[in-house]
């Protein structure tokens, strides 16, 4: 029972980050796409980054409460999730919008529920899993 409890506590924090991370790269993503007119798929690029900067800090410290340094094999775990996260939502912002037809603003939101799911479990289980 304790470990459920556990598992639901990081997954609590993890939404939480994740909720700041999101209103980080929607903001950035908004700034640059709807209210400066950049490309969209640069704008996913630099909000998602946005985002990642903020992440890993406090997934690290608080969600998982990872020990060790800074610089370690989990930051090169979390890099390389991150980094293929990016062409997993770059690649579905283009098929929401480019082939579905979706306004921008819907097919992030689509998109962004998508990885947040799929980055919980790959952070949870590689990134900053525990060795026993």
């Amino acid at each position: 029972m304790e470990q459920k409890l556990q598992e639901l506590l990081k997954a609590g924090r993890f939404a939480i980050v994740g909720v700041a991370n999101t209103l980080v790269d929607f903001a950035v993503f908004t700034l640059l796409a709807q209210v400066m007119g950049a490309n969209v798929y640069l704008s996913q690029a630099l909000g998602y980054g946005a985002g990642i900067l903020n992440s890993y800090t406090f997934n690290r410290s608080w969600t998982f409460r990872a020990e060790g340094r800074f610089f370690s094999p989990a930051l090169a775990r979390f890099l390389a999730l991150n980094l293929t996260m990016l062409a997993f939502s770059t690649g579905l912002m283009f098929l929401a919008i480019d082939l579905g037809g979706l306004p921008k603003f819907p097919a992030k939101i689509a998109v962004t529920g998508v990885t947040m799911v799929v980055n919980f479990l790959v952070s949870r289980f590689w990134v900053f899993r525990v060795r026993k």
